[in-house]
């Protein structure tokens, strides 16, 4: 069903639709005909034999949603460039363990913040892993922001201390 057509269905049960997102609306649209509210939730089998957005709902066998699949590249991407950051870090920890005085006081100092920025990446990553396709924009946005900080910091610390 096209988005004019779940409207119609919803105006015919007195759901007023205005801008309401399309699986709220189904989700909606489900409660008034007596069943869950539960459209896009099941991962490989539902329950819920008598519901008119049964084979709407399951997602095809071995197949992920887009979403899904362009959030697990992007996290796959992260992994890759946070494992050759902290690689990179531990290399120049050990180069400034060599150093003296405040030089080493500083840099040390930098790496920990560095290394500080690269776990909370981390966490927000997992977070990201468990969003649903509505909270990943959001999410997205926000690991982007810190990405994109911890980039900027680490490329000055290199070429500070390297």
């Amino acid at each position: 069903m096209n988005m004019t057509e779940i409207k119609e269905k919803a105006k015919q049960l007195g759901i007023q639709a205005g801008k309401m997102k399309k699986v709220d609306l189904i989700r909606a649209i489900q409660s008034k005909e007596g069943n869950f509210p539960c459209f896009e939730t099941a991962k490989d089998y539902c329950n819920q034999l008598s519901c008119a957005w049964r084979n709407a709902c399951l997602p095809a066998k071995g197949l992920e949603k887009k979403y899904e699949q362009t959030k697990n590249l992007y996290l796959k991407k992260m992994q890759t460039e946070l494992q050759t950051l902290a690689s990179k870090l531990a290399d120049l920890k050990m180069k400034s363990q060599k150093k003296m005085g405040a030089g080493k006081i500083e840099a040390l100092a930098e790496i920990h913040k560095l290394e500080r920025k690269i776990e909370e990446l981390k966490k927000n990553a997992r977070s990201l892993a468990a969003a649903s396709e509505d909270a990943w924009q959001i999410t997205k946005h926000g690991v982007d922001k810190a990405w994109d900080e911890l980039r900027t910091s680490a490329k000055k610390a290199l070429a500070k201390f390297s």
